[in-house]
């Protein structure tokens, strides 16, 4: 007999395909995990149940989220989140797996560390 994969899993699947990461559920709720990074230890995605269904938050440009919004109706503000920078996917259909790989993928990559900018004065040294 096959075994199948829940929604869930497949999303905690899809982020792990990222460097570094770290699977985490620190509401002492079963039903929400955290996906963060392993050094800077922000999240990148959320991953949820709600009224029977699984759902997903994700970090995104302003802009690409309202024209992500507007394009595909299973995406909306993100849930107990900032409006504008997360949003939120309802998935309802296996079509919307490569949308979730995608937005996962941007999610990770907005929230890695960024590289340190040397000081001012370090620079100055550096030219002399």
């Amino acid at each position: 007999m096959e075994e199948t994969i829940s929604v869930r899993d497949r999303l905690i699947a899809l982020c792990q395909e990222h460097a570094h990461v770290i699977e985490d559920y620190p509401f002492g709720d079963s039903e929400w995990t955290v996906m963060r990074h392993e050094g800077n230890r922000k999240t990148f995605a959320y991953i949820y149940e709600r009224n029977g269904e699984v759902w997903l938050n994700v970090k995104n440009t302003p802009e690409r989220n309202d024209f992500l919004r507007e394009t595909i109706p299973e995406i909306m503000p993100a849930y107990h989140m900032n409006k504008t920078h997360w949003i939120t996917l309802r998935i309802v259909s296996e079509e919307l797996f490569p949308v979730a790989d995608r937005i996962i993928t941007e999610s990770y990559r907005l929230t890695q560390t960024k590289p340190r900018k040397k000081p001012m004065a370090h620079q100055k040294e550096e030219e002399l």
